[in-house]
């Protein structure tokens, strides 16, 4: 009976430990992405005359340079898209394309058909709601996400 005890704790000890560094690694693979970190700032006026395409929902505005300190945005400098989905959500997604080997000259700036962003290197099509891509065959990543919130008539898009 002593032994069973014995077993059955070196079980559980173990299912413990494995599951908790599975944790972990998971973790660790949900933070990477095929975009490098770059630091993103930016503030964007949505009061009466501000950004216009942000007044209704479903038309993303690209922008590629930063709101007070007028450095570049995005990944390489390639810019962001916001978009409003409705009266109180709001995304914004790194232009660069997941889809294309060459990061450095494939970005998303004019092609923004609604909820959808077009790469013109690859045509992949990219949701705006979700950052996923569409009619794929291979698997794709889907776009980088910034940190989006509203502070009065401010959108603060940063990571």
């Amino acid at each position: 009976m002593k032994s069973k005890i014995i077993f059955f704790s070196i079980i559980t000890i173990s299912l413990v430990i494995n599951m908790g560094c599975g944790d972990k690694f998971t973790e660790n693979l949900r933070d990477k992405h095929i975009i490098p970190y770059v630091s993103v700032y930016m503030e964007i006026d949505t009061k009466l005359g501000g950004e216009s395409n942000l007044e209704t929902p479903g038309r993303p505005l690209y922008m590629n340079v930063s709101h007070p300190s007028g450095k570049p945005l995005g990944y390489d400098g390639h810019g962001i898209i916001v978009i409003r989905l409705n009266d109180t959500e709001y995304k914004c997604w790194d232009a660069t394309c997941t889809n294309c080997s060459d990061l450095t000259s494939c970005f998303i700036q004019k092609d923004l058909e609604g909820e959808i962003a077009i790469c013109p290197v690859c045509q992949a099509n990219f949701s705006l709601r979700y950052g996923s891509p569409f009619n794929l065959t291979e698997k794709v990543y889907p776009l980088k996400e910034y940190g989006i919130t509203k502070s009065g008539n401010k959108l603060i898009i940063r990571n």
